[in-house]
């Protein structure tokens, strides 16, 4: 259902109601309401920012769409992957608003573009949801988001005490930061610099992988090795895991054991996972995508159908520009590493046992306690 007023765009939450919001119904429930027996359906727009980042469309895509379709079988769901454009990403939003989206969820390809986006949709009516970070817009509606900024702090404070329990406590460390145009790279780098910086390790050498690409982390980290050595570093900071991938087969081409240096990733992708079972990476982050995709699903097949978000489901307030509180959906992350790589299968987790736990990392996997 498209916005009618300035009223129904920006519900104004305060604490209270938050508090009450046990006591809403929802048109659109994950078990299937109103909607999902035939009622009054809605289009829905899901704007992604890239390929490059393996979850988009492997994890977030397919998971949005089943929740949309579980809560409101009469809803019509449409998805768009820029490919690292915000050009494209502009276009797709127009084509989405063109065939009548009701709502737009936008994971933002870059924060510059993603501002016109969201103009764009609130001319034509829609309402916004900015997904996993927070577009810097007065049009924005609702938000599904994380401290971003905080996965970078996490990651590096895992790092940091695995480290320290070595017995390693200075240092240098490697610094492969996402593409610094990513409405997500700079805040993971400055979150992970809030946590190095305040201790005895040095930054041996740091670079920001363009595209997040990890063909780039690979160059990069192999000019890393060739300035400082093999004893120059004794750890990789990576933003994600594709980068932690390029980083780990600069290592193994330079004759380095990656067990030797701890890496660090994010994004829980199954590469990943399989490389932590066999000592290769440290850590990812695990992003609990089954859960906040499926949310934000919900959130915008009740907004398309004209109802009030699902119970309980707006949980908090983002900050917006000028000083605007938009109501959001917050989630937290967990650090996964080989002692609880348990969590990323299911039932818990995204992945299926016999995804992770191919021919090649059986005796890897019952090790690790996956059998």
């Amino acid at each position: 259902m498209k916005r009618t007023s300035s009223t129904s765009r920006t519900i104004a939450l305060s604490v209270s109601l938050l508090a009450t919001a046990g006591l809403l119904l929802s048109g659109c429930s994950s078990a299937g309401g109103a909607a999902a027996d035939g009622g009054k359906g809605g289009k829905i727009a899901l704007l992604l920012p890239d390929l490059v980042t393996a979850r988009w469309d492997q994890q977030d895509k397919p998971v949005f769409e089943a929740a949309v379709k579980k809560a409101c079988a009469t809803c019509e769901v449409t998805s768009y992957n820029a490919k690292g454009s915000g050009a494209t990403q502009l276009q797709q939003a127009e084509a989405a608003v063109t065939n009548g989206a009701d709502v737009v969820v936008i994971a933002p390809t870059d924060f510059t573009t993603a501002g016109q986006i969201v103009q764009r949709v609130h001319d034509a009516g829609a309402i916004t949801i900015s997904y996993a970070s927070i577009i810097q817009s007065p049009y924005v509606d609702y938000g599904v988001t994380t401290d971003i900024a905080g996965i970078g702090a996490q990651q590096a404070k895992s790092l940091v005490d695995h480290l320290k329990g070595e017995g390693i406590t200075s240092g240098g460390i490697v610094m492969l930061n996402g593409d610094p145009t990513d409405a997500f790279g700079k805040e993971y780098k400055r979150g992970a610099h809030s946590v190095l910086d305040k201790t005895d390790f040095t930054v041996a050498a740091e670079y920001d992988a363009k595209g997040w690409s990890g063909d780039a982390a690979q160059n990069q980290m192999s000019q890393a090795i060739t300035k400082v050595g093999e004893k120059g570093f004794v750890a990789v900071y990576a933003a994600n895991d594709q980068l932690a991938g390029g980083a780990i087969a600069a290592m193994k081409g330079a004759g380095i054991d990656p067990s030797t240096k701890p890496t660090t990733g994010q994004d829980g992708a199954l590469a990943a996972l399989q490389r932590i079972i066999k000592g290769e990476q440290f850590n990812t982050i695990n992003l609990p995508i089954k859960k906040f995709a499926a949310n934000t699903a919900r959130l915008a097949a009740a907004l398309a159908t004209g109802e009030k978000p699902p119970a309980g489901l707006v949980n908090g307030t983002v900050d917006g520009v000028n000083g605007k509180k938009i109501p959001a959906y917050l989630w937290t992350n967990d650090v996964i590493t080989i002692d609880n790589i348990k969590d990323m299968v299911e039932p818990t987790g995204f992945w299926k046992l016999s995804d992770v736990c191919t021919a090649d990392f059986k005796a890897a996997c019952a090790s690790a306690g996956l059998e």
